[in-house]
């Protein structure tokens, strides 16, 4: 190979390694915190895909929810973040406290790039999510599709005979680029397997202005037209006396 063709292979070298660079760096996308889709004072909650990866081997949901705690703490908001994962002992509805039947409708859940993945409880256990390309949005502002580890069925209970840390079994894993059933349940894996997982966060409210409720504004207008009155007479009292 000659000098000419030599300078145009490491050009050629240069063109796509900057390509690669600038496409990694287009997928990071900003992390946001308040949908801009509600209004203050609605309430809503967060999810994303951990950054991170995790076996499935214990039976503990609190070594997943500290997982996913830490990760959500440190780069998303602080908030009482947790697994969106079952064991034998705890469904992962229960577990994040959107389980329908005892959590009530809930609140609409949203991604970290704004985008909503369920209207609220019944609508994120219905066997879909809303976002077509599944859950993919990560702690680190990243987005891909990976395997997850859940131990949950679609439905959001256990897996029976595949939750987290059955000793001897596999664990159900789900996979992040599925808006069906397969967002949640996508198969079985080894569970000494370190994969990612699902965070959900507690309820938030959108900040905004505080209304006074009724009640507190007849006080402060029965303040305010009392103490007009009272500098009314004060002035009546100062008035210089006229002949």
């Amino acid at each position: 190979m000659n000098r000419k063709k030599i300078r145009v292979f490491k050009l050629a070298l240069s063109i796509v390694g900057l390509l690669v660079v600038t496409v990694g760096q287009a997928l990071a996308v900003p992390i946001i915190t308040v949908p801009t889709s509600l209004f203050p004072g609605d309430s809503y909650r967060l999810a994303f895909l951990t950054s991170q990866q995790i076996d499935a081997t214990s039976d503990d949901i609190n070594v997943y929810n500290t997982f996913v705690d830490g990760l959500g703490d440190a780069n998303v908001i602080a908030s009482d973040w947790r697994a969106i994962g079952s064991t034998v002992f705890i469904d992962a509805r229960d577990n994040t406290g959107t389980n329908p039947f005892l959590d009530g409708v809930g609140v609409p859940i949203f991604m970290l790039n704004d985008e909503l993945l369920a209207n609220d409880n019944a609508d994120l256990w219905d066997g879909s999510i809303a976002p077509f390309l599944g859950l993919r949005h990560r702690d680190d502002g990243l987005s891909g599709g990976d395997t997850v580890i859940t131990g949950t069925a679609p439905d959001g209970t256990s897996s029976l005979g595949f939750t987290l840390g059955l000793p001897g079994a596999k664990v159900r894993v789900g996979h992040s680029i599925f808006r069906n059933t397969r967002w949640m349940n996508d198969g079985t894996l080894n569970q000494t397997f370190a994969k990612r997982m699902y965070a959900m966060s507690e309820v938030f409210a959108v900040p905004g202005a505080v209304v006074p409720e009724p009640s507190s504004l007849m006080l402060l207008g029965i303040g305010a037209v009392g103490l007009l009155g009272y500098r009314l007479r004060r002035k009546r009292k100062l008035a210089p006396l006229t002949s």
